[in-house]
């Protein structure tokens, strides 16, 4: 009876280590920096996407949350999210509509310059590729 009591609670207690668990940057899971693009502090915001550029492609939410911020209302977060981008590497050809209209278009001439970086970048990174 005992060895079986001992049985069950192994099983209990084991049941739980093959769960996945969610990928974390600066000790948070990825989704509350996507969720932090969403609130009103932009320094937060900043924080937010420099810590989804450290995640780059191995989280398939990254993608779709640093093009969104792209089109933040503060230059700062626009900067980190090309700087992110940057990082991400050719899966990042995506960006390469909202860049060019952000070097051509941008009120902020370092986001003007930095979307320009990032053309570079990725147009050397797919065409060695290709």
């Amino acid at each position: 009876m005992k060895l079986l009591i001992a049985a069950a609670l192994l099983a209990v207690l084991l049941s739980g280590c093959d769960k996945e668990r969610p990928m974390l940057a600066g000790g948070k899971p990825v989704r509350h920096w996507v969720e932090a693009l969403k609130e009103p502090d932009a320094k937060l915001r900043k924080t937010a996407v420099a810590k989804l550029g450290n995640v780059g492609p191995a989280d398939e939410t990254v993608l779709p949350a640093l093009l969104g911020a792209l089109a933040d209302t503060d230059a700062s977060v626009r900067r980190e999210a090309i700087l992110a981008l940057m990082k991400y590497g050719p899966g990042a050809r995506e960006a390469i509509p909202q860049l060019t209209d952000l070097r051509r278009n941008d009120r902020d001439a370092q986001v003007r310059k930095f979307a320009a970086r990032a053309l570079e970048k990725l147009e050397r990174d797919t065409g060695s590729r290709e």
